[in-house]
C-alpha cells in the first residue's frame, strides 16, 4: 500500500513585529519602518517591505540601514507586546492541528495531513487560516504548502507577502528544479560559491551532479542528504524532539569596557540569566563556558567541567568570575562583548542529594529570585557581589 502524501503548511507572519507596531500605530502604514538595536552597534530586527527596497534586511548593521533608507522610522520594538501576539497565532493554529510546531516566534510548521475531510482542500483552508489570523490580530501572514517541511518552506517565498503557494506531492523536483542553490536552505554563500566551480548554479543540477565531486565540497557525510533535498525530499517529522545541548547569553557593549567592576557586574546579570532559562526547561548543568570579544574582533573562549552538575546561579557565577578572571589576566584591555554559556545539560534529577546541603539550599535561592523577577521584573532582584 503506497504511503500517504503528507501535507505540510509553513506559515510565515509578515514583518512580524513591524506589522504588530502598525496595528498599535497606524500612522506607520506605508512608511518605511526598522525594527532593532538603535545603538552604534544595533542590528535589524526586522524591516518592513518598504525599507526592504532600499537593500534593508534583518541581521544587517543598524548603521548600514540608516544609510541605505535614512528617511526611515527606527524603533527599538516591544518584544512583551511582540511574544503575546505570538501566542495568539499559535492559538489559531492549534484550531486547525494538533501538529504545531512553532520555529520562532513568528514562523511555524503543520502537519495537515488528512485534514482535507474536515476542514476542505489545502489551499482553502491556508485562506481560512490567513482570513483568521487577519482578523483576530490584525496582521498577514504567508502560507507555503508542500509534502515536506523543506518544500513548504521555499513556497512560503513564493507566497510572500500575503498568500498562498502550494507545491503538490510529486512536483516538487521539478519545482526545484530551476531555482538558485541558494533558494534552498542549509546552502550558505560559502558553500554556493564552492559549488559554483562545479558549474552548478540550479538545484536540478545539484540533484544530477555526479556525487564523487561534491563529497569533496560538502563533505563526505553531507553529500547525499544535500543532494536528497535539491530534489525536494526531507523526511524530517514536523513535531522534532531537540534536545538543547546548551543555553548561553551575551551582551554587545555599546562602547568597549575595561572596568572591571562593571564586567564582573554583567557577568552576574548574564549568568543569572542562562540560569533562570535552564531552571525553566527544568535541566541541570554540569559546565559553564564564557567568551570575550576585544575591539580587533579577536574572541577567545574558555570553559570549566562543575564538580556536580547543579542549576544554581551562585555555581555559574562563581565559575564565569574566575573564567573571565583568568583571561584577562592573559590579555587585559577593553572588552567588546561578554558571554556566558552553560554546557553538558541534561534532566533535572528526581532529588538533589541528601547530602548536598548547600546546593539545596542554592537551587532554592535561585528559584525563588526567579519568581520574583517573573513578577516585578529582570531588575527586580540581584545578588550581592
Amino acid at each position: 500500500m503506497p504511503a500517504t502524501t503528507r501535507t505540510i503548511f509553513h506559515v510565515d507572519l509578515d514583518a512580524f513585529f513591524v506589522a504588530v507596531e502598525r496595528v498599535r500605530d497606524p500612522s506607520l502604514n506605508g512608511k518605511p519602518v526598522i525594527i532593532g538595536g538603535l545603538g552604534p552597534r544595533g542590528v535589524v530586527a526586522t524591516a518592513s517591505y518598504e525599507a526592504r527596497k532600499f537593500g534593508v534586511r534583518s541581521a544587517q548593521p543598524m548603521a548600514i540601514a540608516r544609510r541605505r533608507c535614512p528617511q526611515a522610522v527606527f524603533m527599538r520594538g516591544d518584544h512583551d507586546l511582540y511574544r503575546e501576539y505570538s501566542v495568539n497565532f499559535r492559538e489559531v493554529l492549534d484550531r486547525y492541528s494538533p501538529d504545531v510546531s512553532a520555529v520562532s516566534i513568528d514562523e511555524a510548521y503543520m502537519d495537515m495531513t488528512g485534514s482535507d475531510r474536515l476542514f476542505g482542500p489545502p489551499v482553502k483552508v491556508a485562506e481560512e487560516i490567513r482570513t483568521k489570523i487577519s482578523g483576530e490580530l490584525g496582521i498577514t501572514a504567508s502560507i507555503g504548502i508542500g509534502p515536506n517541511k523543506l518544500v513548504a518552506k521555499v513556497a512560503t517565498e513564493d507566497a510572500k507577502p500575503d498568500g498562498v503557494f502550494m507545491v503538490a506531492g510529486g512536483d516538487e523536483a521539478a519545482y526545484f528544479a530551476p531555482r538558485p542553490v541558494r533558494d534552498m536552505p542549509g546552502i550558505g554563500p560559502k558553500a554556493a560559491g564552492a559549488l559554483t566551480t562545479l558549474g552548478i548554479e540550479r538545484l536540478g543540477q545539484l540533484a544530477e551532479h555526479p556525487v564523487g565531486p561534491l563529497r569533496r565540497i560538502l563533505g563526505p557525510n553531507h553529500a547525499l542528504g544535500i543532494q536528497e533535498r535539491a530534489r525536494g525530499i526531507d523526511r524530517s517529522p514536523v513535531m522534532e524532539r531537540a534536545k538543547t545541548k546548551s543555553i548561553s547569553a551575551e551582551t554587545t557593549f555599546a562602547e568597549d569596557v575595561d572596568d572591571t567592576t562593571e564586567l564582573a557586574t554583567v557577568m552576574r546579570r548574564l549568568s543569572a540569566r542562562v540560569g533562570a532559562r535552564l531552571r525553566k526547561a527544568g535541566l541541570y548543568a554540569r559546565g559553564v563556558s564564557i567568551k570575550l570579544r576585544y575591539p580587533d574582533f579577536t574572541t577567545v573562549t574558555r570553559q570549566v567541567t562543575l564538580p556536580a552538575p547543579t542549576d544554581a546561579d551562585a555555581v555559574f557565577v562563581e565559575a564565569s568570575k574566575s573564567l573571565m578572571d583568568r583571561t584577562l589576566a592573559e590579555r587585559a584591555g577593553p572588552v567588546r562583548l561578554l558571554g556566558v554559556g552553560l554546557t553538558g545539560l541534561g534532566e533535572r534529577a528526581a532529588q538533589l542529594s541528601l547530602l548536598d546541603h548547600d546546593g539545596v539550599r542554592e537551587s532554592a535561592i535561585s528559584s525563588a529570585m526567579d519568581r520574583i523577577r517573573d513578577r516585578f521584573g529582570e531588575g527586580a532582584v540581584r545578588r550581592g557581589s
